[in-house]
């Protein structure tokens, strides 16, 4: 055999050898890209799922006041709604719930949703044709203690708010929990009324005191925040217990009363006449106007209040009592409150209707809404929601206690 022939067989056999090599090396590198977009399919959908539980999860939480069997519905769409990894679903998402109550006594949603996904390269091995993902997510849903604070003044007739807040405040409450949560309502006009101390259970009995409020009188704005606080800081929160305490505020108009205590030891309420020609001194406990004879003083103060022509307001300074200062001394003592309550941990919520002499602007002061231009990033963070009319109260109440709802499972 010749050299050369011999070297030609060499070369066929190292040829044959190489397309083995080839074969070989064009499958793994086949199999590991495969790998790589299966594995980056299943991570997908992993994060997917992911988030689509937690959704759930806080969805669920949300709609406890429906009942178990309905926050389950509503956790099973929001799973559906928030899942879409693609078209590689073998079959969709399939969602465990259950509920437990933790030491405290705070409801628990536990969720487990699993789904199964299609492989396209890891399929050539029978027992990886599809893969299964799962992931699981609890919530705890805080207990809440709320004072709703309602404006029962004149205004709220002309506007007819008087006929829409009613059955606005019926729909707020029915997204609380009565074995859960704890309310009371304030209302305000000249005077204030512990409407229904703060309980459990409140529904039925908020909601009948809301449609049985009468409706007249000024805004002693002031004196609705200071019941509310009062009736919050009668529950005692035990150690470790998830409790927020929280004011939702609302009003239709700027505060135009105050209440000031004279060196002679007596209390009486002062109010701006909204024709600003006079102010007005009324009893504390029925807003009836003092005295009787008369209703207004434009100048002299009446003999039982001797240091009337002069008031010291809660920045310290001593103005002359007229109807404009009135209403500003009037917010002032309003705003103070509304920090108190707030360094005392405490959320506000406020709702105001348009259309008259509301101060927007304020009611984002005395939240600390973001928008404020007085705001606090280290007081609890509250928002303000306008209704534009009467007829806008039972969306404004609604997303008042969306928003509540959202800051109980946070």
């Amino acid at each position: 055999m010749s050299i050369v022939h011999h070297l030609g067989l060499k070369r066929r056999g190292e040829a044959g050898q190489t397309l083995v090599v080839y074969a070989i090396m064009s499958l793994v590198l086949v199999l590991v890209v495969g790998l790589c977009m299966d594995g980056a399919t299943i991570y997908l959908s992993k994060a997917a799922l992911d988030k689509a539980v937690d959704a759930a999860a806080l969805t669920a939480v949300r709609n406890l006041f429906q009942g178990d069997e309905r926050a389950s519905e509503v956790a099973q769409a929001a799973l559906t709604a928030n899942y879409r990894s693609g078209g590689w679903n073998a079959q969709p998402p399939v969602v465990n719930i259950n509920y437990s109550v933790d030491s405290n006594g705070n409801k628990v949603m536990n969720i487990l949703g699993t789904a199964v996904i299609n492989t396209y390269f890891m399929r050539i091995v029978p027992r990886f044709q599809t893969f299964t993902i799962s992931s699981a997510a609890s919530a705890t849903r805080a207990k809440l203690v709320m004072s709703l604070v309602l404006d029962r003044s004149t205004s709220m007739v002309g506007n007819n708010g008087s006929g829409k807040l009613p059955g606005a405040v019926g729909t707020f409450i029915s997204f609380f929990d009565d074995n859960m949560d704890k309310v009371s309502l304030v209302s305000f006009s000249d005077t204030t009324n512990l409407n229904v101390s703060v309980r459990q259970p409140f529904k039925s009995v908020v909601t009948t005191a809301a449609h049985a409020l009468v409706f007249e009188g000024y805004t002693y704005s002031e004196g609705g925040l200071k019941l509310a606080k009062q009736q919050n800081d009668s529950v005692i929160i035990p150690a470790g217990d998830n409790v927020i305490k929280l004011v939702v505020f609302f009003t239709d108009g700027q505060a135009n009363t105050f209440q000031y205590t004279w060196p002679t030891n007596k209390t009486y309420n002062v109010s701006g006449s909204d024709s600003g020609s006079y102010y007005y001194i009324l009893d504390p406990g029925t807003g009836n106007v003092l005295p009787s004879s008369s209703s207004r003083y434009s100048s002299a103060p009446p003999a039982y209040c001797p240091t009337m022509i002069n008031f010291v307001s809660v920045n310290g300074s001593t103005k002359a009592v007229n109807p404009s200062n009135i209403r500003n001394e009037g917010d002032l003592r309003l705003l103070d409150i509304a920090n108190t309550i707030r360094n005392a941990g405490m959320l506000i919520f406020c709702i105001g209707l348009g259309g008259g002499s509301m101060d927007e602007a304020m009611l984002h002061k005395v939240a600390n809404d973001p928008s404020s231009s007085t705001f606090n990033p280290n007081q609890p963070v509250g928002e303000t929601i306008i209704a534009a009319t009467a007829n806008d109260l039972q969306v404004a109440f609604q997303q008042i206690a969306a928003k509540i709802l959202l800051r109980l499972t946070q």
